[in-house]
């Protein structure tokens, strides 16, 4: 059982593994999650078998997860589960083998009548202010798989060998000044993705609002980026976002959006020449499983009659366009691979390995072994096509092409940058449209904000900005990292006097803001350890003053939705460096966990009891900056990891 921990500063989730504090009962629904926390479910449990947790949701819907890939909490909560079960003293009693009456699969639906292929969606659909969509003719396509070649995963006998490909920059590009894009519908509409034409001539812009429950609304936008205009916008009243554009320039490639597993399965194309949404095709390509295995969480046009799809089961697929014919498929890991630009090789990534597929060859070129197991892998080409950047959870590699080589591989601890990638110059990775990573300094180098979306093609970063719901926003290009920000980290790698801290700085330690003299000790060996991780040392010659505190108790009231309200003890453990005193940076903690776990037999009131005490394994696992620049008197310490910071409006960088 979940239930939500209101407080002023967000919600606290508590995760019970026990039911009323007790067993997990097979049948009860409950709100499962991923490991991530990303994806949430409201379902049943029903089995646990070699490792795939089987879930039944409310509408009946059955669907599998690996159990890895589950919370801590609710692997937990499957494996008791599934005891409990195996336990039950009673079974049901098997059917007579000529018993007539069978369970109809679920998913199977009762054939369209001929010529009259059925559209998802249209039944029943919710009433929004969204334009009428012209479905036309368009054919939902059944995919047949038996007659696709299964491409087996192996390195080549010759090793690792590669001619990069060779990038033409087109003409257009890089050179555009500010787009003006109208204002959003609304102030609950968000801006979902970017996709950008092959000649980089067009643009289109994908908004949504809502959730699967309200129904949602799409709404496309039309940017010109050879005149530098924004044209009209079409809607439909449904949860989906645009993946690729054809290359004619009209055909959008659009994937089902809404919340769950198993909920991003569909993919339509859609074209916006009339000035209205006409849906010209539709298809699930992963419809033969259930679950988030059949989830496409990656699509590209190869040419004008191939697309290239992967799946969250990590099943890469080639097909025939428009047909949407299967050519071949070769099992990954669940990640993003990435096509060359000049879009001959698919970077894949099994977890184990990285290799190359030659699209014409349909063969493997390259392959090798990842130097350690990779969660989650995306893969992204960097603008030169002379490096293969990788973004694995809490790893950051960087491979030589032609070699293979592994150039960098490093982990941007605190940064959270598990989301996305993309490659805007051959020397720096960008994390979930947010951190700029240095991958030859290994250095958690900038970090952008205010940015809805952030797409980099050929070296150049296309960014859409809002500013609120009732003001015009903006498509910007520009180079990252910037100007101001290479000129910084020059300084910062030469100029001995810029920074306060950095790599070789000796730092005075002052505990005096511990009230427990026993713990002061513990607190010295932990922050010892976090200054080795950025090459200092401590020292009573410090030039800067890291500040270790404990505040508290103080009272404070915490109300359970559903479970009543309670009264705990709160300390708050901090961190900060001081220089010449005034503020640099500080970080704080509290005893009160984001998540809680309850273990049989425990309950609320005794787990807050048990916690109220300082949390100091806070100083064990503080992620520290490693640069700091001088204060300015009066200005707040900062809190980023990276060396620097800019805020993107509409005006550009700031």
């Amino acid at each position: 059982m979940r239930t939500y921990l209101g407080t002023r500063s967000g919600w606290l989730l508590l995760v019970c593994g026990l039911m009323t504090f007790g067993t997990l009962a097979a049948a009860e629904l409950r709100q499962w999650s991923d490991a991530t926390g990303k994806f949430k479910i409201k379902a049943k449990f029903v089995s646990l078998a070699d490792g795939i947790v089987t879930l039944e949701k409310e509408d009946g819907e059955e669907i599998e997860i690996e159990l890895q890939k589950l919370s801590t909490a609710d692997q937990k909560a499957a494996n008791d589960a599934a005891k409990a079960k195996d336990d039950d003293p009673f079974k049901s009693k098997a059917k007579p083998k000529d018993d007539p009456f069978k369970a109809k699969p679920k998913g199977t639906t009762t054939p369209a009548q001929p010529n009259r292929p059925t559209r998802p969606g249209r039944p029943g659909a919710p009433k929004t202010t969204a334009e009428p969509v012209d479905d036309g003719d368009a054919p939902v396509i059944k995919v047949d798989w038996s007659k696709a070649d299964i491409i087996t995963l192996a390195p080549p006998e010759s090793g690792w060998k590669v001619e990069p490909p060779k990038v033409k920059l087109p003409e257009v590009g890089g050179k555009l000044k500010p787009i003006t894009l109208p204002q959003k519908a609304n102030f609950f509409e968000g801006m979902k993705a970017i996709v950008i034409g092959r000649d980089l001539k067009r643009a289109v812009i994908g908004y949504n609002m809502g959730n699967s429950q309200q129904g949602g609304t799409t709404r496309l936008l039309g940017v010109d980026l050879v005149t530098g205009k924004a044209g009209g916008s079409v809607s439909a009243p449904v949860q989906m976002v645009p993946l690729a554009m054809h290359d004619d320039g009209d055909q959008i490639l659009m994937r089902r959006d809404e919340f769950g597993f198993g909920n991003l399965d569909r993919l339509e194309v859609w074209s916006m020449k009339s000035g209205k949404i006409e849906k010209l095709l539709i298809c699930t390509p992963y419809e033969e499983v259930s679950g988030g295995p059949r989830d496409v969480t990656w699509a590209e046009f190869i040419d004008a009659e191939r697309l290239v799809t992967s799946s969250r089961g990590g099943k890469v697929a080639i097909w025939k366009y428009p047909e949407m014919e299967p050519i071949c498929w070769f099992q990954a890991a669940d990640s993003k691979p990435a096509l060359s630009q000049d879009r001959k090789l698919i970077a894949y990534c099994t977890g184990d390995n990285v290799g190359l597929f030659d699209v014409e060859k349909r063969e493997v070129i390259a392959q090798q072994a990842t130097p350690m197991k990779l969660n989650w892998p995306l893969l992204a080409f960097s603008p030169s096509g002379k490096r293969l950047g990788c973004i694995a959870f809490d790893k950051v590699l960087m491979w030589d092409l032609a070699t293979g080589k592994l150039e960098q591989s490093f982990s941007p601890t605190g940064l959270m940058i598990k989301d996305s990638i993309e490659f805007p110059d051959d020397d720096y990775i960008l994390g979930n449209g947010k951190f700029l990573v240095d991958m030859p300094n290994q250095l958690k180098f900038w970090q952008f904000d205010g940015a809805d979306q952030i797409r980099c093609i050929n070296g150049v970063a296309y960014v859409g900005v809002s500013a609120g719901h009732n003001a015009p926003g903006a498509l910007l290009t520009m180079t990252l990292p910037h100007a101001g920000a290479k000129e910084l980290l020059k300084k910062a790698l030469t100029d001995p006097t810029l920074f306060v801290l950095k790599a070789g700085t000796t730092v005075k330690l002052d505990l005096e803001g511990i009230p427990d003299v026993a713990q002061r000790a513990t607190v010295e060996a932990a922050l010892t350890k976090r200054l080795a991780t950025i090459d200092c040392k401590p020292g009573p010659a410090g030039t800067i003053d890291l500040v270790a505190s404990v505040e508290g108790p103080k009272d404070r009231q915490l109300q359970y939705h559903g479970a009543g309200t309670y009264m705990t003890k709160e300390f708050m453990t901090k961190l900060k460096f001081v220089y010449e005193g005034q503020p640099a940076w500080e970080f704080s903690g509290s005893n009160i966990s984001f998540i809680i776990s309850l273990k049989r037999g425990d309950n609320i009131e005794n787990h807050l009891r048990e916690r109220e005490k300082p949390d100091y394994t806070f100083f064990d696992r503080v992620e520290l900056p490693k640069f700091l620049q001088k204060p300015t008197a009066g200005q707040a310490a900062g809190r980023s990891l990276t060396l620097g910071q800019s805020t993107i409006t509409t005006a550009g960088l700031k």
